[in-house]
């Protein structure tokens, strides 16, 4: 194979670490001088004006931020039900990311169910103390009512520039603090803290990737039929209820499985250069993305649209799936099919201007099929499609079959 890589690509996505050498100071010299310890101010601020300090320029409430998992109208409801009844109210933590402009590190759910029942956008329902309310948006809610909510108060911990001197130290920190809030309730997973503290050009292309029409479509995510594949950065402008309910229900979708995935496909073009952790390596990859300038992440974009066609192209639906003999059924779309499969593709060999996917679909599953049989002995082949084996060899072993069957068998 000849994986051709940008220039740009080349040994920049393993990150010099900035972690301070230990060997240099004892412990209490650490602590003194404030390593890793946050600068915090605390405040509070009354319910019925959290709408008009949160919707200012230099607050960032960019649900891009957070995770994409969102709370139902039951749970918006509780939270309303316990300012009416003064329960208090777990503290929403803002991060200073320049002077006098913040983004919310936790709590963004509450201050969304909150402004939106201000906004009357929902109504009460699934309440235990105050069931007479249920049905009723704020504008309904009797005068004393809106006025006991309206006399709450939220507290509110910012997170100070001053926590960090160098953009690694805030990212360290940020990460640090971002997974000590999160320990509880519904547990964060890898890609949603890379989306919040990795923030940047980078994962903003990702996100922008993931609403790829195709790319919806190869991994089964819902997506709206108002527009075509050409337009994917579009697909999250659709005001469609229906289809927002699909998504909150979508696995991949509402905890950005699907943007982890676009990652990897980026992290697995220098699959030879790691030797530890995915997770790790997807971090890495995802710091390096940020700092390219715009015309190279451009240049990434591109290459991932082109791979994503040339699959769709050659095997359709199919592309990320695995048949299995003795079922006789295709699988759901795989991870473990879709790393080496786009790799295989970004080949500059794999080139056509034609072809014909219910042939290459027939001689696909031909393919899966020779291959979890055992001959002389020898599982070579299954082990590479059994689903078990996920090391950086096995990888590199699934991407050379798919590429030698390609090339030799479909074109």
């Amino acid at each position: 194979m000849n994986i051709k890589k940008y220039d740009f690509e080349v040994n920049t996505i393993k990150r010099i670490s900035q972690e301070m050498n230990k060997s240099q100071f004892d412990i209490n010299a650490k602590y003194e001088q404030g390593y890793s310890r946050v600068v915090t101010e605390t405040g509070s601020y009354k319910v019925s004006i959290i709408k008009e300090i949160f919707k200012q320029g230099n607050y960032n409430l960019q649900p891009d931020y957070q995770r994409r998992i969102t709370w139902n109208a039951n749970k918006r409801s509780k939270l309303i039900e316990s300012l009416i009844v003064n329960i208090p109210i777990p503290p929403i933590f803002l991060y200073e990311y320049d002077y006098d402009k913040y983004e919310v590190m936790d709590g963004l759910q509450r201050l969304t169910a909150i402004i939106d029942f201000y906004d009357n956008k929902y109504r009460l329902s699934g309440l235990e103390e105050w069931e007479e309310l249920d049905g009723k948006k704020y504008k309904d809610l009797p005068e004393k009512v809106k006025e006991g909510i309206d006399r709450r108060q939220i507290q509110v911990v910012t997170l100070l520039k001053e926590s960090a001197t160098t953009a690694e130290r805030a990212d360290k920190i940020r990460r640090l603090v971002f997974e000590r809030l999160n320990t509880g309730g519904v547990k964060l997973l890898p890609q949603e803290i890379r989306n919040a503290v990795y923030n940047g050009p980078g994962n903003d292309m990702c996100i922008k990737l993931s609403n790829n029409v195709l790319f919806k479509s190869l991994w089964e995510i819902p997506k709206s039929t108002e527009i075509d594949e050409e337009d994917y950065d579009l697909q999250d402008q659709i005001d469609d209820d229906s289809l927002r309910r699909k998504l909150d229900r979508n696995a991949l979708f509402k905890r950005m499985y699907d943007v982890e995935l676009v990652l990897r496909f980026f992290a697995m073009r220098n699959i030879n250069d790691f030797d530890y952790a995915l997770s790790s390596m997807l971090d890495d990859t995802l710091y390096a993305l940020n700092r390219y300038n715009g015309k190279q992440l451009n240049d990434l974009s591109n290459l991932f649209a082109k791979t994503l066609k040339k699959a769709n192209d050659l095997f359709g639906l199919f592309a990320f799936k695995i048949y299995n003999s003795e079922t006789e059924k295709w699988s759901s779309p795989s991870r473990m099919i879709y790393d080496p499969m786009m790799l295989a593709l970004t080949n500059e060999d794999i080139c056509f201007d034609s072809t014909n996917s219910d042939v290459n679909i027939n001689k696909l599953k031909a393919f899966y099929t020779k291959c979890n049989k055992q001959e002389d002995g020898n599982i070579a082949d299954e082990r590479l499609f059994d689903g078990k084996h996920q090391a950086k060899t096995d990888i590199i072993k699934r991407t050379e079959k798919l590429y030698e069957f390609i090339k030799n068998e479909i074109l």
